[in-house]
């Protein structure tokens, strides 16, 4: 959810009875402290936030970009007026420092994506806090296991946003909630939680019969008020169906799964290797901010689970108590009197 998040969404998910969660991995450290600051002025209950691992800081800065990435890029800047192309550079993290605010805040529950290391989860350990972590294999959420974090999530291909995989390569992380689910719940010692695809009360009991002690929604969340989200984002959520999502490198340079557009698809077509992940995701910055100042979206990162056909809008607080009144009609459903 990054980019995605606000300190009101995570107030009003927090406050309603679920686990509010904001996406930090762009914030520089004192914006992410004032940040923790608004969220705890709005709530008194756990919050989570949530890191993209320091790995994916160690990138190799010397790479040329690609001839016809170059072009096409450049002809985007002209069409929009736009001018010089951005020198890439990093746009998230640096982890290591955001971490140490965490834990010098005392954030109750702490969560990387992409992977965790050791001395990480010893450090939040150390400080009384909780850390979750996402996986896409097995083979991931047993080396999760092993490190000892408090709670996996087994993140399926469903999902909306960057898949998380963080051994091997990603196309062996594209496993489907139904089965990476309670495959990860036999092997491993913790609680899992289940993410991708889950848009209603349906989705959290079938969660809960695959074992999972939980779920982790994000589409849901975007028809929310509370989420600063783009206007025609939301607007091409409602209007899409799950058909129209795919997993893509175009956008950032990792897999991550977002609704198709004009900009994924002339990228895709091009015969040539991407920037590394983020640089990459920072030549399109100028874009995407100017796409979202015209109601353009033709150049954003929409980023959407399959889940998208039902989307739906209302306050965070009407859908949690929404999905909870969903919860208990599938279960009457299934054990009818």
């Amino acid at each position: 959810m990054a980019g995605a998040s606000s300190a009101e969404m995570v107030a009003a998910v927090s406050n309603a009875g679920s686990l509010g969660s904001f996406g930090a991995s762009p914030l520089p450290v004192d914006q992410l402290r004032d940040t923790i600051h608004k969220i705890r002025s709005l709530t008194s209950k756990p919050f989570n936030i949530n890191l993209f691992a320091s790995s994916t800081e160690d990138i190799d800065h010397s790479l040329p970009m690609g001839a016809d990435y170059k072009a096409l890029l450049t002809g985007y800047h002209k069409e929009l007026g736009l001018g010089e192309l951005p020198t890439p550079r990093p746009i998230f993290g640096p982890a290591e420092a955001q971490l140490q605010v965490l834990i010098d805040e005392k954030v109750p529950v702490i969560s990387f994506h992409f992977g965790i290391q050791a001395h990480q989860v010893a450090a939040i350990h150390a400080a009384g806090l909780k850390v979750l972590c996402s996986a896409t294999t097995v083979e991931e959420a047993l080396q999760l296991d092993q490190l000892g974090v408090d709670a996996i999530i087994a993140q399926g291909t469903e999902a909306g946003g960057h898949r998380g995989t963080f051994i091997g390569p990603s196309e062996q992380g594209l496993i489907g909630t139904l089965a990476l689910v309670p495959q990860i719940v036999d092997r491993v010692s913790v609680p899992v939680i289940a993410a991708g695809g889950i848009m209603d009360g349906r989705g959290i009991v079938a969660c809960a019969a695959l074992g999972a002690s939980a779920v982790q929604m994000g589409t849901a969340f975007l028809g929310c008020a509370e989420t600063p989200l783009a206007d025609i984002w939301r607007q091409k959520l409602f209007a899409a169906s799950a058909s129209d999502t795919l997993v893509t490198r175009a956008i950032s340079g990792k897999p991550a799964r977002g609704l198709r557009n004009r900009y994924i698809t002339e990228v895709e077509s091009l015969k040539e290797n991407l920037l590394p992940y983020p640089l990459h995701y920072s030549m399109s910055g100028p874009l995407r901010s100017a796409a979202i100042k015209a109601s353009n979206p033709d150049f954003l990162g929409m980023w959407s689970g399959q889940g998208v056909g039902l989307f739906r809008s209302m306050p965070a607080a009407k859908l949690i108590a929404t999905l909870l009144e969903e919860v208990a009609e599938a279960r009457r459903h299934l054990a009818p009197d």
